[in-house]
């Protein structure tokens, strides 16, 4: 019969190993050279899907750059994210939880102006 029976609850063991890499070995670094709609909408699902970005905005003007900025930033909001000033022309952009196993703070410490 076993329709109602209680389930097996799994243990550590039962459940597969997955090797999860330290927030700061995923981060994806960019050096922006453009302010195109089709880039940003890929560096926005990058961010939503966890990969912290830092991105290098040298190349761009002013104007491009806020563009770029005042888009990531709406996307950080949106997910409750988080925005570091990291240098001169150099931001962070992040999901929440980017914090959350201590190795991010160890790698800003050492760039953060």
């Amino acid at each position: 019969m076993g329709l109602f029976r209680r389930s097996k609850k799994k243990t550590k063991q039962d459940a597969p190993s997955e090797e999860v890499l330290p927030k700061s070995d995923q981060i994806a670094f960019e050096r922006i050279e453009t302010d195109a709609d089709e880039h940003l909408n890929e560096l926005a699902e990058d961010v939503m899907n966890g990969t912290p970005l830092i991105i290098n905005f040298d190349p761009l003007s002013i104007d491009q750059a806020n563009k770029v900025i005042a888009f990531l930033s709406g996307v950080c909001f949106a997910i409750d994210g988080v925005i570091v000033h990291v240098r001169e022309k150099i931001f962070m952009f992040a999901a929440a939880d980017v914090y959350e196993d201590g190795s991010m703070e160890v790698f800003l410490k050492d760039f953060v102006e």
